[in-house]
């Protein structure tokens, strides 16, 4: 019987061989994946904390003596609406380009009180801790789960939230992965999948489930075309743009003066553990 961390892996096995081969389809690997969207991510999650169902519960109990540890804080939207509030935030973030938005935004906006360290969590300082840790949206692409998430629990004095969607963004563009590549899109783990290995580990975590805004939202065409043709892994050329075009502009709504996908929300979960 498949075991959650083989079953974890598979996922990810699958993914990277289905996206590696439209890659190389385009002479172009992987590693510049979040060099390429990193000021897009930032525009778009800047004021997504705002009305976000975690940040509300971290809110709740954070104060001027709580420290927070932010595992693969991106462009820093947590780490910002935290830093208010709390002692010391220590925000990891493997990316450079991501992390220079938050340094940038931190410096900007005045604060003292946060540590940014360029790292991916398997390799920063063993005795990394802090009260609360949040690691948002992260595990996604995580092969090697199982010492991720025990670092995760080692470095938590108090409680560890992981946040995570029910099912891939990618489920959403998923008719326009097949109409272009002939393939179901391979789908990351969502947080069920988390969850079972958590259990497998012996970790009994509490789970709520919340709805989450899609952050797929474009100010206009042409900057659909531009941001889905990079999540599709297509190539730049006339004929494919054009296509593009024609299937978004039938596919997206306009909706408080952006193109979204025809959706509501998506489903996520908060996972705590304690």
């Amino acid at each position: 019987m498949e075991t959650a961390v083989e079953r974890w892996e598979s996922m990810l096995k699958a993914r990277a061989r289905q996206m590696d081969a439209a890659y190389a389809l385009l002479g172009r690997t992987s590693a510049d994946f979040w060099d390429r969207r990193a000021k897009r991510f930032h525009s778009t999650t800047r004021d997504a904390a705002l009305h976000d169902p975690l940040l509300r519960r971290l809110q709740s109990f954070i104060t001027s003596q709580t420290s927070v540890l932010d595992v693969g804080a991106g462009t820093g939207r947590f780490t910002l609406a935290l830093a208010p509030a709390a002692r010391h935030i220590t925000a990891v973030e493997p990316n450079a380009s991501m992390l220079s938005y938050l340094v940038h935004d931190a410096s900007e906006q005045g604060f003292t009180n946060i540590t940014t360290i360029q790292a991916s969590w398997q390799d920063v300082p063993e005795d990394l801790a802090a009260d609360v840790v949040i690691c948002s949206h992260v595990l996604y692409p995580i092969v090697d789960i199982e010492p991720f998430l025990a670092r995760l629990y080692k470095a938590t004095h108090h409680i560890c939230y992981i946040y995570m969607r029910a099912t891939s963004i990618d489920t959403l563009t998923g008719h326009l992965w097949r109409h272009f590549h002939g393939d179901e899109r391979a789908l990351p783990p969502g947080y069920i999948h988390a969850l079972d290995v958590l259990y497998e580990m012996g970790l009994y975590a509490d789970v709520e489930i919340v709805k989450l805004p899609v952050i797929l939202n474009y100010p206009s065409l042409d900057s659909a075309v531009e941001e889905v043709s990079e999540q599709l892994i297509l190539p730049d050329d006339e004929k494919t743009r054009e296509e593009l075009r024609q299937l978004l502009e039938e596919w997206l709504v306009e909706r408080n003066g952006m193109l979204v996908p025809p959706v509501e929300g998506m489903i996520g979960a908060i996972i705590s553990l304690q």
